[in-house]
Order: structure tokens, then sequence, then C-alpha cells
């Protein structure tokens, strides 16, 4: 199991309804929240309203070191799937604070519908590095030769540190 499914523990629930993360966004389509990524037993999905939209997690007072993350798609379209991006970290949040720690150039491994693919993360973090926030980031046009992202689920595995 990831850290997401760590943190969900036996809960049959959504870890952002339980208060435990948060999952935002920079470009919000209300139907389909940032927050589903980490649904992981139905086939919600998130999908931005406009271009280069990041998911960003933040894990409150706890922190995390990646070492790699899994990406599925969502089960009814090929359009809008990540095909180019960055996973950042900080501790701040702040706009100024975003480390890139993985990059992925023209990946088609999750550009279908319904495809899980893990990625290990390219940059080794010390032991004694952690972090508050992760953000996947695309920065290139989506399957389809879209704007905008859709994710079914992004799930992170690493180091926990409570």
């Amino acid at each position: 199991n990831g850290i997401i499914q760590h943190l969900r523990g036996t809960e049959n629930k959504n870890i952002c309804d339980l208060g435990i993360i948060d999952v935002t966004c920079s470009s919000l389509n209300s139907s389909y929240p940032p927050k589903n990524v980490v649904d992981f037993d139905n086939d919600n999905y998130f999908l931005s309203n406009s271009g280069y939209a990041w998911i960003q997690y933040d894990f409150k007072d706890k922190k995390v070191r990646p070492t790699r993350y899994s990406i599925k798609t969502r089960n009814d379209s090929d359009d809008q799937n990540p095909i180019s991006w960055f996973v950042e970290v900080s501790n701040t949040g702040q706009d100024d604070d975003w480390r890139i720690i993985d990059i992925q150039r023209g990946n088609t491994s999750v550009s279908k519908r319904n495809q899980t693919n893990t990625f290990d993360i390219s940059t080794q973090l010390m032991n004694n590095e952690s972090y508050r926030y992760l953000r996947f980031r695309p920065y290139n046009k989506t399957s389809g030769n879209n704007n905008c992202l859709a994710i079914s689920s992004l799930e992170f595995f690493g180091f926990l540190i409570e």
C-alpha cells in the first residue's frame, strides 16, 4: 500500500472527507473535484477546467519522503490523460518554494483509458529530507491534444514522517 492507503487505514472513506490530508488544484471543475484522486474505491476522477492545472497534496501535520508514485487514468475516455509532467515538493506551499523531483516527457504509459503505471522518483531524496506538500503538475498538452487534465487516482509511495 502507498502513503494515502496507509493514512486511510481501515476507513472506507475519502481521506480528504476525514480531514487527514487536503487535496487542492489550480483549476476546479466542481463536478470532478481534486479529492477524487485519493478515492481509490470507485470510478470517480479529477478533471480540470483549464490547461496545465496542478494537483496538490497537503499532509498537514505530517511529512513525506516520496520514492515512487502511481497514476491511474479514468475509465471512460482516452482524452485528457497526462503525458508530460513534473512532481514537486515543498514545505511551505509558496510559489517560490517548489522543488522538482521527477520529470516525465512524452510518456504514453498512462495516455489511454483505465491504465495504471508506477514511476520511480528520479531525484533520490536524502534520509533527512521530508516535505509537507506534494504537487503533480502537467506542463504540456495531455492525451488527445487537450489542455485539461483528468486523473482517476494518484498514489505516492515512500516514507511517512508523523
